[in-house]
């Protein structure tokens, strides 16, 4: 395993000016699958039994100009085209967004907002103190067994003042427009077209909008969305002669619909990992704030009633079920991303960021140009370390969906039940921290296990038998 890992991790030597910077990058990507802690960078100089003197080194990685983190993820995102198995409705790869808001209490650490934290999970505080990040996946696998797979993870709260970003005529950024422009990144790097699902935060006019306005060279839209509506929306009917739209006695209450089963189909699908019969009507409607068509499906499954809508026309109401009942794997991901790799435990600060006051914004325009670029750097390495967490996190999944047998064969751990062919992250992490464990004092068989050992403590090799 550890050689075609290493195959794979020499794909991205062209991503470094320096040969330096490359082997810290690998041996940040194997810290980050063979750690047995997550307490932040010290946990690869432990674990990879590293000198402590290149502490220092590993933090300036984060921060260095010998790579950027544009550059990296692109060639992450054309390797993913060429390398995974990808999940593809009416011809185009599957996108996914979502926001996670993690508790950070430094108080020099730029980013750090004062959240509400909305989510179902009681370990929170309905307020916290911490970094709001926007994450985009890619769909990859098969329909029996899928992967979110990490591409792209950003800051999309706090940092105003040293990335702008774009709202929607003239209006500032919001974690809306934060999250389109993400998503169409994504797509303008993997040359597609592209479908993204998000969730029901996102189903406004500006990221319809900002899609709609995104189009490739052909004139087609670049991503079409498919998203949940809120229970209040309405939509209007297209009066056909006359020139006004959106007409008091064309609105229609999409919740009102469920009251009349007679306009419902009935279809068997698989959605969530069991297969389900549910009923749907499809609406094809003016929405008010896009002043533009978009499809409606209503959904009555079982007792739950919810209403789905797209941007794309041509789209069968049973695809945007699909497709929408893949949003969750992103869930799935920020779960692996956060306990299995640890890719929010990190704590990058820096002395030039003004200390963070309860109920103030951090203002950066008081700041020299030397400090808002320590700032800048600050941010770059809490990104930097988000995402290449992001990578490692793809390489198990790599593993798990082209090696699979491999991977069961050499797993000596024991499982009550075995959920799937295809193992899971974890069960890949635990293979490759044996195989590392048990290689790693031999004669290295890969250029990864020979950057790693020529950074082991000095008389660690003499002392093993």
């Amino acid at each position: 395993m550890l050689i075609l890992l290493d195959k794979f991790l020499l794909g991205f030597r062209c991503c470094f000016s320096r040969n330096a910077a490359f082997c810290w990058f690998v041996i940040i990507i194997m810290g980050f699958i063979v750690r047995f802690d997550h307490q932040g960078v010290t946990s690869f100089i432990r674990w990879l039994f590293l000198e402590p003197q290149y502490y220092d080194l590993l933090l300036r990685f984060f921060r260095a100009n010998s790579w950027t983190l544009d550059c990296l993820l692109s060639h992450w995102a054309m390797m993913v085209l060429n390398l995974y198995p990808i999940i593809k409705f009416n011809g185009r790869p599957l996108l996914i967004g979502d926001g996670i808001k993690v508790c950070k209490e430094a108080k020099k650490m730029p980013g750090v907002k004062y959240l509400h934290q909305d989510s179902d999970n009681s370990g929170k505080g309905e307020y916290i103190y911490g970094h709001h990040i926007g994450f985009v996946g890619l769909l990859v696998g098969y329909f029996s067994k899928a992967f979110c797979l990490p591409m792209h993870g950003q800051l999309h709260e706090g940092v105003d003042a040293v990335r702008p970003g774009e709202g929607i005529n003239g209006k500032p950024a919001t974690i809306v427009t934060r999250m389109a422009h993400l998503v169409v990144q994504k797509a303008l790097n993997m040359g597609c077209l592209c479908y993204v699902a998000l969730d029901a935060y996102f189903s406004t006019g500006p990221a319809f909008l900002i899609f709609k306005a995104a189009v490739n060279d052909m004139g087609e839209q670049l991503v079409h969305i498919v998203t949940r509506a809120k229970d209040n929306y309405v939509g209007y009917l297209d009066r056909e002669f006359s020139d006004r739209k959106f007409h008091e006695d064309d609105k229609i209450k999409l919740m009102e619909y469920f009251e009349f089963p007679e306009f419902f189909k009935k279809a068997e699908l698989t959605i969530y990992g069991q297969v389900k019969t549910i009923e749907y009507c499809c609406l094809d409607l003016l929405w008010k704030p896009i002043n533009g068509w978009v499809r409606f499906v209503c959904v009555r499954d079982g007792h739950s009633c919810y209403i789905l809508m797209s941007s794309d026309l041509q789209l069968p109401a049973t695809e945007i079920i699909t497709i929408y009942s893949y949003r969750s794997k992103i869930e799935v991901m920020f779960l692996f991303l956060k306990h299995l790799i640890g890719g929010f435990c990190y704590h990058f600060w820096t002395k030039a960021f003004p200390e963070l006051k309860r109920g103030k914004k951090p203002d950066l325009s008081i700041l020299s140009k030397p400090d808002l670029e320590k700032v800048e750097r600050t941010v770059k390495a809490i990104e930097g370390f988000i995402n290449l967490a992001g990578i490692a996190m793809g390489l198990l999944q790599y593993l798990a969906l082209t090696q699979p047998r491999a991977i069961w064969n050499s797993y000596q751990g024991w499982l009550r039940t075995r959920s799937s062919d295809i193992p899971s992250e974890g069960i890949v992490q635990s293979v490759l921290q044996a195989e590392f464990f048990s290689t790693a004092w031999k004669v290295p068989v890969c250029l990864t296990l020979r950057i790693i050992r020529k950074k082991f403590r000095k008389g660690l090799l003499d002392t093993v038998p």
